[in-house]
């Protein structure tokens, strides 16, 4: 019990829910790029390149707070850092293990994996000395540290990827940014989180907009290289309209009904049903991980319930 309470505030800090949002980047980057360039996924890649991502996460989530630390103080009085639950010692030095700790298991997939895994470290660094500041650069940086990610998880399952790209790569990069445009649009969503009069810009429309051109452009590309069976099309198809669904109701009723950052919140957990779309296009082998991105997207929706996640 006493362990607990004093993990609560490091849960706290790190937005415990959205950890969970995580390893499915590299997963599905890597089981699309497996099943659409043919190549055999080895276990040992799929746990170095996702525990690289999640490590690389939190380093960008307490490198977040601790530098902004004095305007939590005045907007989020109640956060582990400026309530001094933890100091900013502490967080500084768990900070530089994440990052290191993502590097070194990076290394593991290979010097492709490592290298985007130092191009993603760095940029997650741009964004919080420099990026976040800038109207619509910081919120690309935040969409395109989610789109590197998963292509950490396709370069370890082939490293060639951007030396020796193909036609049959398209799908990866497709689905790379899309998720990147995803993620910044609901992260210029977030921006007005603090924002008690929920401001009805077309803005939050954007996350919703991105999926529906998004998921299907990624569906067309890859049955282009490889055949799906009709089993493999309807759960896509099936994941696809639900994840449509959930955006297009953050967009519009949900929106009105409960506070900016619960939506923002929705759209993360969504991430989840994103990536299970993109393991689908992996074919049968990737039926069972999508599975269970979709149960852990359950599993958010409870964590949500106690942890902040916007």
């Amino acid at each position: 019990m006493d362990t607990f309470k004093t993990l609560m505030p490091w849960f706290r800090l790190v937005r415990l829910p959205n950890l969970l949002t995580v390893p499915g980047d590299a997963l599905a980057g890597f089981l699309l790029a497996a099943a659409t360039l043919s190549q055999q996924p080895k276990n040992i890649l799929i746990f170095a390149t996702t525990g690289a991502a999640l490590c690389l996460y939190l380093f960008g989530l307490i490198l977040n707070d601790i530098m902004d630390i004095e305007i939590d103080r005045r907007e989020r009085p109640d956060r582990p850092l400026p309530a001094g639950l933890i100091s900013v010692h502490q967080a500084r030095m768990a900070a530089i293990a994440m990052a290191l700790s993502g590097l070194n298991l990076a290394l593991v997939a290979g010097r492709p994996a490592l290298c985007l895994s130092a191009a993603l470290a760095g940029l997650i660094v741009l964004y919080n000395a420099l990026f976040k500041r800038i109207p619509i650069l910081g919120v690309l940086t935040m969409g395109l540290c989610r789109g590197l990610s998963l292509l950490l998880g396709s370069v370890a399952a082939y490293p060639d990827l951007f030396t020796k790209s193909t036609s049959s790569s398209v799908p990866i990069f497709v689905a790379a940014c899309g998720l990147t445009l995803y993620v910044a649009g609901f992260s210029e969503v977030a921006k007005n989180e603090m924002d008690e009069s929920k401001p009805l810009t077309r803005t939050r429309w954007i996350p919703f907009f991105s999926l529906l051109f998004y998921l299907p452009a990624v569906l067309i590309t890859a049955s282009t290289i490889r055949k799906f069976d009709s089993f493999t099309s309807a759960a896509y198809v099936f994941l696809m309209v639900m994840t449509l669904l959930r955006a297009w109701l953050l967009g519009g009723m949900l929106y009105r009904l409960q506070p900016i950052p619960v939506t923002v919140g929705g759209h993360i957990r969504n991430l989840l049903m994103v990536q299970a779309c993109l393991c689908v296009t992996a074919g049968r082998a990737g039926l069972f991980p999508a599975a269970i991105l979709v149960v852990i997207s359950f599993v958010f929706k409870r964590l949500a319930a106690r942890f902040y996640s916007s």
